[in-house]
């Protein structure tokens, strides 16, 4: 039979454990993520960039042609981790995922994405279509 103390030392860890997967976000409890966002507009073609989660707005940020941006996170617990961005240059508006845990997990340590006109194009090589994963960007317009 159990013991009162080992009922309770069991309950004790449970609630740690608890805490820990609650707080995850203030460290990592796997590999952190990296994603470097890259401006290939063109040339004297800025990127303004605005990244949220729902928890992290991490306001607007200017990318000059040629430059980057970048991302450090923890993907929480459950894996749904979602960070959207909302980029604009010369007058137009778009937004994107720049980071589905249910996509990206399994190939995202260190992502690169490229920005072009016509959409994000993430650097991961697909093998069966011989092309870089490129996305259109996303059907609603970005408000800011």
């Amino acid at each position: 039979m159990i013991s009162f103390t080992s009922h309770f030392a069991l309950l004790i860890l449970l609630s740690l454990l608890l805490l820990i997967i609650a707080t995850c976000d203030a460290g990592c409890l796997w590999k952190p993520t990296r994603l470097n966002i890259n401006n290939d507009l063109g040339p004297g073609l800025d990127l303004t960039i605005h990244c949220k989660s729902k928890n992290d707005d991490l306001g607007h940020h200017v990318v000059p042609f040629g430059g980057e941006y970048t991302i450090d996170f923890c993907s929480n617990f459950w894996r749904s981790t979602l960070f959207f961005c909302g980029v604009s240059w010369s007058g137009k508006f778009y937004w994107f995922d720049v980071y589905d845990a249910s996509r990206d997990s399994s190939r995202c340590g260190n992502c690169n994405w490229t920005i072009h006109a016509t959409g994000p194009c993430m650097d991961y090589y697909n093998y069966y279509t011989k092309e870089f994963v490129c996305y259109p960007w996303n059907d609603k317009a970005y408000l800011q």
